[in-house]
This record gives C-alpha cells, sequence and structure tokens, in this order.
C-alpha cells in the first residue's frame, strides 16, 4: 500500500533539475499543491510549465517579480507547509519566505559553504576537487547561506565533465528531497548553522560575456585539461585562432617540457600539441567558430594551422 501524504508541499524550480525533481516527487505521491515556474521571460519556462501541467500540478505565475500582491494571495490560498526550491535565479523575498509555514529549503549542488553561487559543477572540476556534495537547507534572504538539513557527499569521477556531475547530481538531488520530505511527514526537520569558514571557495558565474571562459594558455596543462572537461558541454572553453572562436571540447594532457611561449602550436601534423605554461595540451574535440565541430585531424585538414602560430584569450 503507497504512502499518503498529506504535508502541503509548494514546489518552485527551473529545468533540469526542478524538472527531475518534480517527477521523482509526484510519483511518490507527494502532495504538490502548487508549482511556480520560472519568469516568462526565461527561455526554460515553458518547458517547465508544459512538464508540471502534463504532472497535474496546479501553476502559479507572476508577472514581472516576486513580490506582485496577485501572486502572494495566490500562494497563500494554497496553504502550504512547505516550499521546495531546485534551481531558481531569483531572490526571495521576506514576504515570500514567511507563507509556507515551515519555510523553504533549497537544494545546492556543492559541499556548503563552499561553492555558494550560480555554478559549483565547473568550479569543483576547474580547482581539482575529488569530491563534491548535494546540500539541503533552510533558505532565508540570501543566496545559500541558510541552516543545512542534511548533506551528501559524493567522489568526482577522474573523466567528469560539467555535463556529466550536473545530470548525476540531478538524481541524487531527487533522491535526497524525497527522502527529507518522507520524514518531514511525521517529523520536524532538522538544522544546524553552516560552518563559518576563514576562506570559502566560490562558484562564480561562467560566461563568454564575462571573457572568463577563455583558455589561460599559461597555467599547466594539467590545469588546462581540467577548465576544458569543467565548462563542457553546456558553456565551452574558448580561444581564439586569426580572430576566429575555437572551442575545445576535450583534450589530453602530454607530460613534456618544452621551450615555447604558451598558446604556441608547437605541432600540426596527425594531431594538434600546444605549448603551455608547464607540458603541452592536445586537443581532441574541436569547433571552429560556429563552421563545424570536428577531430583535430580534420581540424588540421580544413583550416591548416601552422606550427608557431600563437593562439590568445582575444
Amino acid at each position: 500500500m503507497e504512502k499518503s501524504y498529506k504535508k502541503r508541499i509548494l514546489f518552485i524550480g527551473m529545468p533540469d533539475m526542478a524538472l527531475v525533481c518534480l517527477s521523482k516527487l509526484k510519483e511518490k505521491g507527494i502532495n504538490i499543491v502548487g508549482v511556480i515556474p520560472p519568469a516568462k521571460t526565461n527561455s526554460t519556462y515553458r518547458l517547465m510549465v508544459q512538464t508540471a501541467s502534463n504532472l497535474g500540478c496546479k501553476i502559479i505565475e507572476y508577472e514581472k517579480d516576486l513580490n506582485e500582491k496577485s501572486f502572494l494571495d495566490k500562494i497563500r490560498i494554497l496553504r502550504p507547509d512547505l516550499g521546495v526550491v531546485c534551481s531558481y535565479n531569483k531572490k526571495f523575498p521576506k514576504e515570500l519566505l514567511r507563507i509556507p509555514k515551515d519555510g523553504f529549503i533549497n537544494l545546492h549542488p556543492s559541499k556548503l559553504p563552499d561553492y555558494r553561487g550560480a555554478n559549483p559543477y565547473s568550479h569543483v572540476i576547474m580547482n581539482g576537487e575529488k569530491e563534491s556534495a548535494i546540500t539541503l537547507h533552510f533558505m532565508d534572504e540570501e543566496f545559500d547561506t541558510g541552516d543545512i538539513i542534511s548533506q551528501y557527499r559524493y567522489s568526482i569521477d577522474l573523466n567528469e565533465t560539467m555535463g556529466t556531475l550536473f545530470y548525476r547530481s540531478n538524481e541524487m538531488c531527487a533522491s535526497m528531497l524525497v527522502e527529507a520530505l518522507d520524514y518531514y511527514e511525521n517529523n520536524e526537520l532538522p538544522r544546524k548553522p553552516q560552518p563559518v569558514m576563514k576562506k570559502e571557495k566560490k562558484a562564480y558565474s561562467l560566461s563568454f560575456e564575462k571573457k572568463n571562459t577563455f583558455i589561460d594558455w599559461s597555467k599547466s596543462a594539467v590545469e588546462v585539461e581540467r577548465f576544458v572537461r569543467a565548462l563542457n558541454p553546456f558553456i565551452g572553453a574558448v580561444t581564439m585562432y586569426k580572430g576566429y572562436v575555437v572551442r575545445i571540447n576535450s583534450a589530453k594532457v602530454i607530460k613534456r617540457k618544452h621551450n615555447y611561449p604558451a598558446g604556441t602550436i608547437i605541432s600540426a601534423k596527425n594531431t594538434i600539441r600546444i605549448a603551455c605554461g608547464k607540458d603541452i595540451i592536445e586537443p581532441e574535440c574541436i569547433q571552429f567558430a560556429g563552421f563545424f565541430l570536428c577531430s583535430a585531424k580534420e581540424f588540421i585538414e580544413r583550416v591548416k594551422p601552422k606550427k608557431g602560430e600563437v593562439l590568445d584569450n582575444g
């Protein structure tokens, strides 16, 4: 016999994490009384609304921001016991945070307090972490600072990419949330303040526009290879070649000393080899501007790079 859940859960989220978690909660019979999708201007809005509607959920929308009286009144009518957040890009106003009887809880894909911010997935790989975590915590008016409910730690694979880590963590988030809400049905959720650390690791956003997705060839080949994996496939590690943006999707490290300036092409025969601050990187999968995606061999055949040419960061 399936368990009957009575606690009234308000769900807020954005794809993809929200889709995975909402589907799992509905499958388990959790009492979702309403779903708040992203803003109508967000590219994921339609997908979130369609998925929630297909799952039989009530949709609660706002026009411009989360402070709208009519929007808040619709939530009050639902009398939620708890709000659940699975990936959202807006701060919650005090008035919204106070509506659910037991507040809001949020899933953050890092070992809080480390890696607060928009993109923990990339930064744990870039920094060579061996372990990460999913943290379930209560929400306050700041991002990712509330009391911790539980934390699930897991190992980061040697060849992990942003994509593999993202999809793995989404599944872990869903399982962790089901377990927490099952416990919450008859118990008060535990909570403890986040530890105070002298220097917390950050998870700032990465984008081409901010120019922080460009490969720094002065770094070691090991660091460059990690950077490539950390941005694959959703963002992309890039460099400039003859005025064109070149995206490197995968590469391997060649442990070899050299005397070339960082960013110099030192071989362009069957493979491309590029000098780093230490050792050499060998790109394997390359995208040339918006023209084509190819192997290193095809890139050599079509673009004809020359030994001695230098890649830069624009």
